[in-house]
């Protein structure tokens, strides 16, 4: 037989017997083997099974004192965002997850590190001091100059200093809180950096919140010293409090060859914040429960204290 006439008989018997399997078509089901318990095939992942939890996407956080309520036009405590121990809880993210069963959840909670940029300006200003020094204090003598500071003639000015840059020393922590009664969940321990591991009891449809605070963004201060809240003029400020003062001589009586400040105002010297803006890039949230994992991030989210209008020179 010809080789043409023995392929067209092969075919035909191939037929008889069933169809053919092209080989880009699946193979067939190993005998004895559900399709759904099928072996993966090689170089893919095996999928994930469903989360026990209805997720929402993370959001800026919303809850009183939250950093996004948080403005100089407030009257907020803005030093609590900037000191680097904690004083306060600032919460920056939250994120709703609710249970779907009444199983229990293992859960793990982790916060990729943050980043993002300040921008901040800062004033150094004086302000009067009281009423007049009368004095006499010796500011020339022979035509040199003493170099006394009670000798200033002008008044102090004041000195903006804007500063930017990456956010680099926030401390972070996470907290899983029940909705309904507004408290942290018991158990709860840090298991990494940025980590969080709790046990959710069996609940089913049982709400809870996943809230991220910070707190140390001690970019927006020029870490000098005596940081802190004061009043000056009587008005607050964030910021230091210089112990020297300034002055300003207005009388100068001569002598013979001396020359003396015979009138002169006392200005103390501040420095304080001004302008506080955090720019974050989108902060991921990934949660692991039952050993399934979803990450959502949420959007670039802003904080702009606005401007604390700090009192300058201005008697």
């Amino acid at each position: 037989m010809k080789l043409t006439n023995l392929t067209t008989a092969l075919f035909l018997v191939t037929t008889a017997c069933g169809a053919v399997v092209a080989p880009s078509e699946d193979p067939a089901p190993t005998p004895g083997v559900p399709a759904s318990e099928e072996p993966p095939i090689a170089g893919e992942e095996p999928p994930t099974a469903p989360l026990p939890l209805r997720i929402e996407a993370p959001h800026a956080a919303t809850t009183p004192g939250s950093l996004f309520a948080m403005t100089f036009e407030a009257g907020s405590r803005i030093e609590d965002v900037i000191a680097p121990q904690e004083r306060a809880r600032i919460d920056v993210v939250e994120q709703t997850i609710v249970t779907v069963s009444d199983q229990e959840v293992q859960l793990v909670v982790e916060l990729a590190p943050p980043t993002g940029s300040y921008s901040r300006t800062l004033v150094s200003d004086a302000l009067r001091n009281g009423g007049t020094y009368a004095d006499r204090v010796l500011c020339e003598f022979d035509d040199i100059w003493q170099d006394d500071p009670r000798c200033e003639s002008a008044a102090p000015a004041a000195r903006e200093v804007p500063s930017s840059g990456p956010i680099t020393a926030a401390q972070w922590k996470l907290t899983v809180v029940d909705d309904v009664t507004g408290t942290s969940i018991s158990g709860c321990v840090a298991s990494g950096p940025n980590q969080l591991s709790c046990v959710l009891p069996a609940r089913a449809t049982a709400t809870y919140r996943i809230v991220a605070s910070a707190y140390g963004f001690a970019n927006l201060w020029d870490g000098s010293a005596g940081f802190g809240s004061y009043a000056m003029a009587g008005t607050g400020f964030v910021g230091a409090h210089a112990p020297q003062s300034e002055w300003q001589c207005w009388d100068f009586p001569t002598a013979g060859l001396a020359v003396y400040c015979g009138a002169r105002y006392e200005f103390i010297r501040f420095t304080a914040l001004d302008r506080a803006r955090l720019d974050f890039d989108p902060i991921t949230v990934r949660i692991t429960a039952n050993g399934s994992t979803a990450a959502m991030a949420t959007p670039a989210l802003i904080w702009d204290a606005g401007n604390d209008d700090v009192p300058g020179a201005t008697y």
